[in-house]
């Protein structure tokens, strides 16, 4: 047995492309059992699994044929009773351009009851006559994928167990985030349905006792920390928007303003030097003149909006021209508060919502999408008998351009 086989390898697996709204960056985690899964990656990639050192790291351009090349076969002409989706999504209706697991589809060559692979709605007319494009959700697109060694593990013996394809987990989900030819997917932003809550009483009841615990875990909290240490400037007012006991914001020499919906959660954030409670969805006004910030985030709320469109014209209103917002997201969130409409997207899906929400505000550009995903949840987390992998992390951003 080869020597390189005896060794388990951490890489962190990064895409980067382009769609018609933006620029997109995905990443993923994984720990690679050299023996059981190298063979599973692209053979450029398998040598730096084998062979390579921590911090090696190797770069790829892939066209937009290569890795997923169109298929015309994959393409299918359907009648309304071929959406036939299980027990618990019948409440499920088509949108053109949204994607559904394949296996609510039925009487289609191939595709079987079960099967959670996307498809993607492409025509849809008044009669529920629609069109489903299987291929895969990066299908057209160019791709820079890089690999880099985060660690090395040594191994003395090899037992069985399972094999992960790590490579289709990785590139499962990125695509979805993007329009089909540029055309807007309908995400119902203008249906009041999709806006709707399980329970919609004002939110100053559901949230009356502080909650000074965090929604994120210790590692998500701590690259979202990271990932706007990157994107920053070094200095400057900051609205930390929908905020309760915890911001997430790299140290730097800012003025950071805290809107939130409970006083003492407000109170108990130390990272605030301005504390404002408000009521966004009862309100969406925010209580600042124009041009006032240079940065403004909105983390792990916007699921709980329910007029986005007019919060959203009022950040780029606070934003001066050239300022950056961010909306960042996990995949927890309250069952009775969220929109019903979030609940019946796929996380990546969620991307491409919140990126069909900023391209409605005249005055908002550059954007871009950032996921990260696969790292293992500190094990003195609460939730680590559930799951071993840290809650992934979304991020929507872009700037005020006008």
């Amino acid at each position: 047995m080869q020597n390189y086989i005896k060794r388990k390898v951490e890489l962190l697996l990064t895409a980067e492309w382009n769609s018609h709204l933006g620029h997109h960056r995905d990443e993923y985690f994984c720990t690679v059992n050299v023996w059981r899964e190298c063979e599973l990656f692209p053979k450029e990639l398998q040598d730096l699994i084998k062979d390579g050192s921590e911090g090696d790291e190797i770069v790829l351009a892939f066209s937009s044929e290569q890795l997923f090349p169109y298929d015309k076969n994959k393409i299918y002409i359907c009648d309304p009773w071929q959406f036939s989706p299980p027990d618990g999504f019948k409440s499920l209706s088509l949108r053109k351009g949204r994607f559904y697991p394949l296996g609510f589809f039925r009487g289609i060559p191939g595709i079987y009851s079960g099967n959670p692979y996307p498809g993607r709605i492409i025509n849809l007319d008044l009669f529920g006559n629609f069109t489903l494009d299987a291929n895969h959700p990066l299908c057209g697109y160019e791709l820079k994928i890089k690999a880099k060694v985060l660690n090395i593990t040594e191994k003395f013996s090899e037992l069985g167990g399972r094999c992960k394809d790590h490579w289709e987990m990785f590139l499962n989900g990125p695509g979805m985030q993007a329009r089909y030819n540029g055309e807007p997917t309908d995400f119902g932003i203008d249906n009041p349905y999709t806006f709707s809550r399980e329970d919609e009483t004002e939110d100053t009841i559901f949230y009356a006792e502080p909650r000074l615990i965090s929604h994120i875990d210790r590692i998500c909290h701590q690259n979202l920390v990271k990932f706007y240490s990157e994107k920053f400037p070094a200095e400057g007012k900051i609205l930390d928007l929908m905020s309760s006991y915890e911001s997430h914001l790299p140290e730097g020499d800012y003025d950071v303003w805290g809107l939130g919906i409970n006083l003492k959660e407000l109170e108990a954030n130390p990272r605030l030097n301005h504390r404002i409670v408000k009521d966004i969805n009862l309100d969406p006004n925010l209580p600042f003149p124009d041009e006032f910030f240079d940065v403004v985030v909105c983390d792990l709320s916007i699921e709980y909006v329910i007029k986005p469109l007019a919060l959203i014209k009022e950040v780029k209103r606070v934003l001066r021209k050239g300022g950056k917002f961010f909306f960042s997201f996990s995949n927890r969130y309250f069952p009775t508060k969220v929109i019903r409409g979030w609940t019946e997207l796929h996380e990546f899906e969620r991307m491409g919502f919140v990126l069909e929400l900023l391209a409605r505000i005249k005055g908002l550009g550059n954007f871009s999408t950032y996921s990260l995903r696969g790292l293992p949840r500190p094990a003195d987390d609460k939730w680590f008998y559930l799951t071993r992998i840290s809650d992934p992390l979304y991020v929507v951003f872009g700037e005020r351009i006008d």
